[in-house]
């Protein structure tokens, strides 16, 4: 399964007294496709070219068998920083 995500940091900020701090919604739209073509074409390739395309590229075949779970990439998208392009945690 491949999945596109597409995640908008809204400039909407959210006062929240227990926390007493200031949250940004973050609106996620998770598109589900099937890799059925990628995986027909993994097949078809011969030792060689899969050798080849293995020093290229790395193990980014590997990345076709990879099950992903959307509940969970959905879930940390909470805490996505885009400036920083990294997952930031409070109190971590």
């Amino acid at each position: 399964m491949h999945i596109i995500m597409e995640v908008n940091m809204r400039s909407e900020i959210e006062g929240n007294s227990e926390l007493g701090g200031l949250r940004k919604k973050i609106h996620v739209r998770v598109i589900e496709n099937k890799l059925t073509g990628l995986r027909d074409l993994e097949q078809k390739l011969g030792p060689i070219q899969r050798r080849t395309f293995r020093k290229r590229y790395g193990n980014l075949l590997g990345l076709l068998e990879v099950e992903v779970q959307i509940p969970a990439v959905t879930a940390l998208t909470q805490y996505y920083d885009p400036p920083l392009r990294c997952f930031t945690f409070q109190d971590f």
